[in-house]
């Protein structure tokens, strides 16, 4: 679910309107990608949920077009990096190793417990 236009858009939820609404939105825009298969490269799949969180497509044109919010996600991507993320889905908490990649729900409680 790395496409840069969907993590543009979701900080520009998360400045407009707080880090619940902005969780919310990666939510929905992990639940298209991974449910229905959806682009979310693409501003026809994005732009309708932000639309849903009250963000309109004439904003996530101009963040996009002034790269509003490039450097965030730089800097996110980079400590992704370094906790081990190298793919999706990916789990990290501070001062630990990101757990990667689809896994049964027990696997995943036993690396938690581990």
């Amino acid at each position: 679910m790395n496409s840069r236009f969907a993590l543009e858009t979701a900080e520009l939820v998360r400045a407009k309107l707080g880090d619940g609404p902005s969780g919310a939105f990666h939510h929905a825009l992990a639940r298209a990608f991974f449910t229905q298969r959806a682009d979310i490269s693409k501003p026809e799949i994005v732009n309708p949920i932000a639309e849903g969180y009250g963000v309109s497509p004439l904003e996530v044109e101009a963040a996009w077009q002034e790269r509003r919010y490039r450097r965030a996600v730089d800097m996110f991507i980079d400590e992704a990096r370094m906790a081990g993320a190298t793919g999706v889905p990916a789990l990290a908490w501070p001062n630990q190793r990101a757990i990667v990649g689809m896994m049964r729900p027990e696997d995943l409680v036993a690396r938690l417990s581990a």
